[in-house]
Protein backbone atom coordinates (compact mmCIF):
# COMPACT_ATOMS: atom_id res chain seq x y z
CA UNK A 1 0.00 0.00 0.00
CA UNK A 2 3.31 2.31 1.05
CA UNK A 3 5.09 1.76 -2.47
CA UNK A 4 1.38 2.43 -4.30
CA UNK A 5 0.92 5.90 -2.17
CA UNK A 6 4.56 6.82 -3.20
CA UNK A 7 4.38 5.78 -6.39
CA UNK A 8 1.22 7.58 -6.86
CA UNK A 9 2.88 10.59 -5.17
CA UNK A 10 5.57 10.90 -7.44
CA UNK A 11 3.15 10.38 -10.63
CA UNK A 12 1.48 13.31 -9.43
CA UNK A 13 4.38 16.05 -8.38
CA UNK A 14 5.93 14.60 -11.87
CA UNK A 15 2.73 16.07 -13.77
CA UNK A 16 3.00 19.26 -11.83
CA UNK A 17 6.68 20.26 -12.89
CA UNK A 18 6.06 19.12 -16.31
CA UNK A 19 2.88 21.56 -16.27
CA UNK A 20 5.10 24.31 -14.29
CA UNK A 21 8.26 23.86 -16.74
CA UNK A 22 5.58 24.22 -19.84
CA UNK A 23 4.04 26.98 -18.42
CA UNK A 24 7.40 29.23 -17.66
CA UNK A 25 8.52 28.39 -21.54
CA UNK A 26 4.95 29.32 -22.91
CA UNK A 27 5.19 32.87 -21.30
CA UNK A 28 8.16 33.46 -22.94
CA UNK A 29 6.41 32.74 -26.14
CA UNK A 30 3.44 34.88 -25.13
CA UNK A 31 5.37 38.16 -24.30
CA UNK A 32 7.11 37.68 -27.72
CA UNK A 33 3.52 37.54 -29.15
CA UNK A 34 2.87 40.98 -27.25
CA UNK A 35 5.68 42.99 -28.32
CA UNK A 36 4.98 44.52 -32.03
CA UNK A 37 3.03 47.01 -33.47
CA UNK A 38 -0.93 47.25 -32.62
CA UNK A 39 -3.56 49.54 -34.32
CA UNK A 40 -7.13 50.25 -32.59
CA UNK A 41 -10.47 49.60 -34.22
CA UNK A 42 -10.80 52.64 -35.91
CA UNK A 43 -7.08 52.50 -37.57
CA UNK A 44 -6.76 55.76 -36.61
CA UNK A 45 -3.32 55.11 -34.38
CA UNK A 46 -1.08 52.67 -33.97
CA UNK A 47 0.69 51.54 -30.76
CA UNK A 48 4.25 49.94 -30.36
CA UNK A 49 3.95 47.46 -27.19
CA UNK A 50 7.32 47.08 -26.25
CA UNK A 51 8.93 45.00 -22.90
CA UNK A 52 11.34 46.29 -20.24
CA UNK A 53 12.11 43.35 -17.94
CA UNK A 54 8.95 41.61 -18.67
CA UNK A 55 6.95 44.82 -17.86
CA UNK A 56 4.72 46.18 -20.83
CA UNK A 57 4.20 49.32 -22.04
CA UNK A 58 2.59 50.83 -24.99
CA UNK A 59 3.52 54.47 -27.07
CA UNK A 60 1.52 56.25 -29.61
CA UNK A 61 4.26 55.48 -32.98
CA UNK A 62 1.36 56.80 -35.52
CA UNK A 63 -1.54 58.57 -35.78
CA UNK A 64 -3.70 60.16 -38.62
CA UNK A 65 -3.48 63.97 -39.07
CA UNK A 66 -6.35 64.29 -36.74
CA UNK A 67 -4.63 63.13 -33.94
CA UNK A 68 -0.92 63.94 -34.63
CA UNK A 69 -0.76 65.55 -30.83
CA UNK A 70 -1.03 62.48 -28.94
CA UNK A 71 1.91 61.13 -30.81
CA UNK A 72 4.59 59.77 -28.60
CA UNK A 73 2.34 59.44 -26.11
CA UNK A 74 2.50 56.04 -23.62
CA UNK A 75 -1.17 54.93 -23.53
CA UNK A 76 -0.36 51.64 -21.46
CA UNK A 77 1.43 51.38 -18.47
CA UNK A 78 3.13 48.62 -16.38
CA UNK A 79 1.48 45.54 -18.06
CA UNK A 80 2.36 42.33 -16.59
CA UNK A 81 1.24 38.81 -17.24
CA UNK A 82 -0.70 37.24 -14.51
CA UNK A 83 -2.61 33.80 -14.50
CA UNK A 84 -4.27 32.41 -17.60
CA UNK A 85 -2.32 35.03 -19.44
CA UNK A 86 -4.26 37.64 -19.19
CA UNK A 87 -2.32 41.06 -18.67
CA UNK A 88 -3.08 43.87 -16.34
CA UNK A 89 -1.80 47.15 -16.04
CA UNK A 90 -3.10 51.13 -16.65
CA UNK A 91 -4.01 51.88 -19.97
CA UNK A 92 -4.08 56.10 -20.45
CA UNK A 93 -6.67 58.04 -22.79
CA UNK A 94 -4.66 60.17 -24.96
CA UNK A 95 -6.85 62.42 -25.57
CA UNK A 96 -7.99 63.00 -22.15
CA UNK A 97 -5.13 61.65 -19.77
CA UNK A 98 -7.47 59.85 -17.45
CA UNK A 99 -6.39 57.00 -16.48
CA UNK A 100 -7.99 53.12 -16.09
CA UNK A 101 -7.44 49.73 -14.75
CA UNK A 102 -6.61 47.55 -17.66
CA UNK A 103 -6.93 43.76 -18.77
CA UNK A 104 -5.60 42.63 -22.13
CA UNK A 105 -5.68 39.26 -23.75
CA UNK A 106 -4.73 37.98 -26.98
CA UNK A 107 -7.55 36.47 -28.62
CA UNK A 108 -5.49 34.38 -31.67
CA UNK A 109 -2.38 35.57 -32.52
CA UNK A 110 -2.87 39.03 -34.34
CA UNK A 111 -6.23 40.25 -31.97
CA UNK A 112 -5.79 41.57 -28.69
CA UNK A 113 -8.83 42.51 -26.75
CA UNK A 114 -8.06 45.48 -24.07
CA UNK A 115 -11.10 45.87 -21.68
CA UNK A 116 -10.77 49.26 -19.20
CA UNK A 117 -12.43 49.82 -15.77
CA UNK A 118 -12.98 52.78 -13.85
CA UNK A 119 -10.49 53.12 -11.33
CA UNK A 120 -12.82 54.23 -8.75
CA UNK A 121 -15.41 52.11 -9.21
CA UNK A 122 -14.36 49.57 -11.19
CA UNK A 123 -16.73 49.45 -13.63
CA UNK A 124 -16.22 48.18 -16.69
CA UNK A 125 -15.75 51.74 -18.91
CA UNK A 126 -14.69 50.24 -22.51
CA UNK A 127 -13.82 47.35 -24.78
CA UNK A 128 -11.83 47.32 -27.94
CA UNK A 129 -9.77 44.91 -30.16
CA UNK A 130 -6.31 45.93 -31.48
CA UNK A 131 -4.68 43.81 -34.40
CA UNK A 132 -1.43 43.37 -35.32
CA UNK A 133 0.42 45.37 -38.06
CA UNK A 134 1.72 42.45 -40.36
CA UNK A 135 5.41 43.13 -41.46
Amino acid sequence: MMLVLFFLIMIVAGGLIAFLIREQFSDADFQHSIVGVWFNERLNIRILMYDVDSVFQGSIVWADSLNNSILGTRVVKNLRIGFFKICKGTYVDPVTSKEYDVKLQLKGKTIMKLTAFDKVTHNKAFSQEWTLLKS
